[in-house]
């Protein structure tokens, strides 16, 4: 997912050399808890090498319950509105968003997440949110 977001082919000179390594333990004794450490290299100010570290605990299906039952409800929606296929609306809920065939795939959580909206709105007949906040001045 990196390299869609940051782009390494574009911006070699910042990206091209970027190593991303992910592990996730599963320790049995645990049941569903899970720990997941993540590590990226990258470079600071004048180029010195620096890293971000992340160590996550987490409970799988804590976290997946409430995903998947929004998930259930969104595409029971989109059946019932006609929609088929790709639901690129629903991208704010997967960690590798789907799109149609020459389309880049947007990882950009709050682009995703006006996408969501948006869809909803236009499946109720309201009005786009576009926050350009032109229509705060403009005169009735």
């Amino acid at each position: 997912m990196l390299e869609y977001i940051l782009q390494p082919d574009q911006y070699p000179e910042l990206y091209g050399n970027v190593f991303h390594k992910v592990r996730i333990n599963y320790y049995p004794p645990r049941g569903d808890n899970k720990e997941g450490w993540d590590n990226i290299d990258i470079f600071g100010w004048l180029g010195y090498p620096m890293q971000i570290k992340v160590d996550f605990l987490c409970r799988d299906s804590i976290l997946a319950a409430p995903i998947v039952l929004d998930l259930a409800l969104f595409f029971d929606v989109a059946q019932r509105a006609g929609l088929s296929g790709i639901q690129e609306w629903l991208s704010f809920y997967f960690k590798s968003p789907q799109t149609a065939p020459g389309l880049y795939p947007e990882h950009d959580l709050f682009i995703q997440q006006t996408k969501l909206k948006n869809t909803l709105r236009w499946l109720m007949g309201e009005e786009q949110i576009t926050h350009l906040g032109i229509e705060y001045y403009e005169k009735a």
